[in-house]
């Protein structure tokens, strides 16, 4: 008996997470590709999980909020890594933070981007993964967005208008 629950154990530990740190050491054993879905990039682990992920020669496609390159967290720090992080900006809200895992399974949570309390959900139905898989087809379709942009786009002030010449 013990045995068995020994081996049941060992086979729920690879996918069944239980928090984001859990999800974040599952993310370093992706084989093919990582899609992560985050609205603000906000949890370390889960950025560092995805670089150490890219160094290893995964695929990693990270989506986020457009809005999140001016709101600072993790982004800059994960696009710049290595080279295989592509970063895509989403023009609208992005609602539930999620990552797709070499197309197997999929962990959703706050806990993911920034409310690290909340409990991580993992699924591993066809009809979700295809759904969301299709999703990130159609947003990535455009291409990345370049590294120097994102760096534009933090970084450039907005022109401000010319104060008005006092009258003479």
């Amino acid at each position: 008996m013990r045995r068995i629950l020994c081996l049941l154990m060992l086979c729920a530990s690879s996918v069944e997470a239980q928090s984001a740190a859990d999800v974040a050491k599952s993310i370093q054993g992706a084989r093919r590709e990582v899609i992560a879905v985050l609205p603000r990039v906000m949890n370390e682990a889960v950025a560092a999980a995805l670089k150490v992920t890219a160094a290893r020669g995964t695929r990693v496609f990270l989506i986020t909020e457009r809005a999140t390159v001016k709101r600072g967290g993790y982004l800059l720090n994960v696009s710049h890594g290595p080279s295989g992080i592509n970063t895509y900006l989403y023009p609208g809200a992005i609602t539930t933070p999620w990552i797709l895992v070499d197309g197997a399974w999929l962990a959703s949570s706050a806990a993911l981007d920034a409310d690290l309390t909340a409990p991580v959900a993992i699924t591993r139905d066809a009809a979700t993964l295809t759904r969301l898989n299709l999703w990130a087809t159609q947003v990535t379709a455009a291409g990345p967005t370049p590294r120097v942009d994102l760096l534009k786009l933090r970084y450039d002030q907005p022109t401000r208008p010319s104060p008005p010449r006092p009258a003479r």
